[in-house]
């Protein structure tokens, strides 16, 4: 981030410029005269705006602090379509990190990450580092490379198929991704059809799932990511899927 810089001069040099000031203003007129002083204009460069090509996509690193853990491990990956994959462990509490998604937004300074059920905000400090809006010391580092978090996660979601095109609606995020005829999508194309659904409709279900890049061979955004199947879990159901 760009910071501001103040001219500070030695003080032996005060009385000189001092001098070359008050001859510079012998020749202004005087408001005692009825003239008009001139001032002198100082630019100070503004301090640059943190627009969300800054922001993503993006991963940020560092342990925000934890109320009955020694702290939390804390990855968060922001995307380029609005959506963010964050990844928490708990030291001393859980050998298990727990990885979320949602959506999120940039106002004013501010990043929101939105999910299901809560969020998180963080002031934008500058493009490598964000700090948790409720603690200064609570600092995530921009990564030098991205990290997209791309292990199972557990996700629920609308799975449909349509003429040989499945597609899965994450609820947290609300986005929708092309799924991957691979690994466990057997099973759940099984369990689609058994349930006999009419064309075009979805079910919703929970998958293990892994968000990988688009295969280059594969129409839609590049942006946007595909699922894999790890496991089929089975049917599910959340009334606050977006």
């Amino acid at each position: 981030m760009s910071k501001r810089f103040v001219n500070a001069f030695p003080a032996v040099l005060a009385p000189a410029m001092l001098a070359i000031g008050l001859t510079a203003c012998s020749d202004a007129k005087s408001p005692a005269k009825g003239g008009t002083l001139s001032d002198s204009v100082v630019t100070i460069p503004a301090v640059p705006t943190i627009t969300v090509a800054a922001v993503a996509p993006n991963s940020f690193s560092g342990t925000l602090p934890c109320a009955d853990c020694s702290g939390v491990q804390t990855t968060v990956a922001i995307f380029a379509d609005s959506t963010y994959r964050l990844r928490q462990q708990f030291e001393g509490k859980s050998t298990t990190p727990v990885v979320t998604m949602g959506r999120w937004e940039l106002a004013g300074g501010t990043l929101t990450l939105r999910g299901l059920t809560d969020s998180l905000r963080f002031t934008q400090v500058s493009e490598d580092t964000i700090r948790l809006a409720a603690d200064a010391k609570a600092v995530l580092v921009r990564a030098d490379s991205m990290n997209a978090l791309r292990e199972p996660v557990t996700v629920v979601g609308a799975f449909s198929y349509m003429a040989d095109a499945p597609t899965f609606r994450e609820c947290a995020s609300g986005q929708t991704y092309p799924v991957l005829m691979k690994g466990g999508y057997a099973a759940l194309e099984r369990a689609y059809r058994a349930a006999k659904l009419a064309p075009g409709s979805a079910q919703q279900v929970e998958l293990s799932a892994r968000f990988l890049a688009r295969p280059d061979d594969l129409e839609g955004p590049r942006e946007r990511d595909v699922v894999e199947v790890v496991k089929y879990v089975g049917p599910s159901a959340n009334p606050d899927c977006r």
